[in-house]
């Protein structure tokens, strides 16, 4: 099953297909399209009402036909299943939800239906020719205005019903349960302050086994066997080695060091994002000025490093913040399964193409024996 907001947006696809037409497209006479040999073979049954294939087939291709200028004519067959699969679920939501939502006295007013076309407007206002009303958004849809104008009040329906469902969802103690990851976020934070205590403390006992060889060639050796003993990054296979790079090509303060180090030098620890650097320069190339028809070259550095990776410190969010996204959540998982319950309960066919579009069968508890035992 798709998104929630997917599913809602389903039911107003006309409309959302006709933004960025060109004014007068609608008038274009549509091409005569060739119905396929099974085009009354059903590809959807809801409730006793069927979506054929070929029906299915003739609003794909007008809809291609309105946006043909606008497809890569290598994505046209993507383009083509896209399409089709979301009016095959408008068709589905169509016809289990709207039922449900006029069963249970959900209308829409006058006053629904100007703030959701202000939402549409505001949503298509930067693309060319964008309507300025739901009515010219109607007049230039490829499936026909007052299919489109139908659809689009559908999708309101939907909306105003399925939030009437959140209304009487359990969500729990929200503001528990947030304090609750709050906490355990403070505690990891605290076990990492440790953890980059004791990785600072690593990093430097390395920095003073180095910094205990005084030959210039075997310091390098001792960095490059400490480093593929002990560092984090894949660079240890070849000792640290970062070969040749640019400014900019490294984390800011990686780069300020390598650049500021001189050859053979080793740097203090070096703290970025990954955690702690030792940095041995080894090897520096200075910038060359563009000269005839050779191009310049920018400033170089060679260096090896060694990483001792800190524990991640997460920040810590505002109680109120995790309680909306808590309650989001929660409110859609609700949401998507009553419309995956409603779609089970409705009578529901569909042609292999779109099983994909139907809920799977909730298995089935295991019986209970007399002792109690499953």
């Amino acid at each position: 099953m798709n998104t929630l907001k997917t599913a809602l947006s389903a039911l107003a696809i006309a409309a959302l297909f006709a933004a960025g037409c060109k004014k007068g497209d609608s008038e274009k006479p549509q091409p005569e399209e060739a119905k396929p040999a099974n085009a009354n073979d059903a590809a959807l049954v809801v409730n006793g009402k069927a979506l054929t294939k070929g029906e299915l087939e003739q609003d794909v291709e007008r809809i291609i036909n309105m946006r043909k200028d606008k497809i890569p004519a290598d994505q046209l067959e993507y383009a083509r299943q896209m399409f089709r699969n979301n009016l095959a679920q408008g068709f589905l939501f169509e016809n289990v939800l709207v039922a449900k939502a006029i069963a249970a006295g959900v209308t829409v007013t006058d006053e629904d239906m100007k703030v959701r076309e202000a939402e549409f407007l505001k949503s298509v206002a930067g693309q060319p020719d964008a309507p300025k009303s739901i009515e010219e958004a109607a007049e230039k849809s490829p499936l026909g205005k007052e299919r489109t104008l139908r659809e689009f009040k559908d999708g309101i329906i939907i909306e105003k019903y399925l939030k009437s469902i959140q209304a009487t969802a359990d969500l729990g103690d929200l503001a528990k349960e947030a304090q609750q990851r709050i906490d355990e976020i403070v505690t990891n934070n605290a076990l990492a302050a440790e953890g980059s205590g004791k990785a600072l403390e690593q990093v430097n006992s390395l920095k003073a086994q180095i910094d205990a060889v005084a030959d210039k060639t075997a310091k390098a050796e001792k960095f490059a066997e400490l480093a593929k003993a002990h560092s984090a990054c894949p660079s240890s296979e070849k000792g640290g080695d970062l070969g040749l790079f640019t400014h900019g090509q490294m984390v800011p303060e990686f780069d300020k060091a390598a650049f500021e180090l001189a050859v053979g030098e080793v740097s203090a620890p070096v703290k970025t994002r990954f955690g702690y650097h030792l940095i041995m320069v080894t090897d520096k190339q200075p910038a060359v000025e563009a000269k005839d028809d050779k191009p310049g070259e920018p400033e170089k550095v060679r260096a090896s490093h060694i990483l001792v990776k800190t524990p991640e410190v997460r920040e810590v969010p505002k109680l109120e913040d995790v309680v909306a996204m808590l309650r989001k959540s929660r409110e859609r998982e609700f949401t998507m399964k009553f419309i995956r319950n409603a779609i089970r309960e409705a009578k529901v066919e569909a042609s292999e193409e779109f099983k994909g579009l139907l809920p799977e069968e909730e298995p089935a508890e295991a019986p209970v024996e007399s002792n109690g035992k499953k």
